[in-house]
């Protein structure tokens, strides 16, 4: 376990030097020193009204502060190891970028997956190359949405990518589509292989967690993918994101909140049986939108301004990422927060047999449909 210890998890702001953008740049293609430059955003947030009831008392948030934008960075690093599979990103002597390596830090505060495969040698050299799969990216929608899709878009934006590859682990099918809908002009290279030597990398700070304080990038992620879904046929314009199929979080009377809704005019749909482009199209015509908390409402980006998103929290489950991400479309958000966890034997035996089972939990129906009535 002592090699661990060897692990130096260094925050960029601290370790590299600011430099103009121009100069980061040049000096990315050119085999320059490291740095970074802050990416001061000019768009201001789509602020729309906001609605919190917590009959719980649960919410640890101020109910009228809205969630804060932390504008990240474009990073020039050099002579680094790159652990695809968790984002990670090693320079000499152990040296770990936080950022790029933040969602990898969350799940193994001593990232013994990579201390595993520092024993092993490169796989290969690339000479550079722009990095923006945090590990939360590689298998969850919204932080995939969220945290990488920006990252992409920041070294876009800034030139980065425009005569140097953007490094991915191997994607999924939906990951690979949504990519080409935002980035046709980018050069995304999947690269297969446990630990790769980079030569010069840049990455945006935005891959550790942007969820929870975005910027406008992730309207401008939005709006490209928007513009590149043709029109399919006219999807509901009252929307509940089901979650009967997943595990994780069981709603234990879910299904007599679909029938209440289905009466209401609402689509019921399960996203996870949906391609993405496919939700971005049915979001796009969308009105008010409907769900528990979960990854499938990072959709709520797609969403045109003036829409409604209401968000079932329970009370051991809360978070502000959905209204972040809301705030920045212009999209106007309402969470409930509801009484959470329930006796676990309310879920079916099923639900609780499923791998990843964590609780059950009951939202009192007659408020939460009073609730949403008032949002329609």
């Amino acid at each position: 376990m002592a090699q661990f210890a060897a692990f130096d998890i260094v925050d960029e702001r601290q370790a590299l030097p600011v430099r103009e953008m121009a100069t980061l740049r040049h000096a990315f293609f050119n085999g320059g020193e490291e740095g970074r430059s802050p990416l001061v955003e000019v768009d201001a947030p789509l602020s729309a009204p906001h609605v919190v009831r917590d009959p719980a008392a649960a919410w640890p948030f101020p109910p009228d502060t809205p969630p804060e934008a932390r504008e990240p960075d474009i990073c020039h690093v050099r002579d680094v190891d790159w652990f695809p599979a968790y984002g990670v990103l090693a320079g000499p002597g152990g040296r770990i970028l936080r950022s790029a390596s933040g969602e990898a830090l969350h799940r193994w505060p001593d990232l013994a997956p990579v201390a595993e495969l520092m024993a092993r040698p490169p796989s290969m050299t690339i000479e550079r190359g722009v990095v923006f799969m945090p590990w939360g990216g590689g298998f969850n929608y919204g932080h995939f949405l969220l945290d990488a899709m920006p990252s992409v878009l920041a070294a876009v934006e800034h030139g980065f990518a425009s005569d140097a590859p953007v490094l991915a682990p191997p994607l999924k099918p939906w990951q690979r589509n949504l990519l080409a809908a935002a980035f046709p002009e980018c050069e995304v290279r999947e690269v297969r292989g446990r630990r790769i030597r980079l030569d010069q990398s840049a990455y945006a700070t935005s891959m550790d967690h942007f969820l929870h304080a975005p910027t406008a990038l992730v309207r401008r992620v939005a709006e490209r993918v928007v513009a590149t879904v043709p029109a399919g046929p006219v999807g509901g314009r009252r929307v509940y994101l089901s979650r009967r199929s997943q595990s994780m979080r069981v709603m234990v009377n879910e299904a007599a909140l679909e029938e209440a809704l289905r009466r209401r005019g609402f689509l019921i749909v399960r996203p996870e049986r949906m391609s993405a482009l496919a939700q971005v199209a049915l979001m796009r015509d969308a009105e008010v939108v409907v769900g528990a908390s979960g990854a499938a409402l990072a959709n709520a980006l797609f969403l045109r301004a003036g829409a409604r998103v209401i968000e079932v929290q329970p009370a051991n489950f809360t978070s502000r990422w959905v209204w972040a991400a809301c705030r920045q479309v212009g999209v106007e958000w309402r969470g409930l927060v509801c009484p959470s966890p329930a006796d676990p034997r309310e879920a079916s035996w099923l639900s609780r047999a499923r791998r990843g089972f964590r609780f059950a939990y009951r939202p009192p129906l007659d408020e939460l449909l009073e609730f949403i009535d008032a949002a329609l």
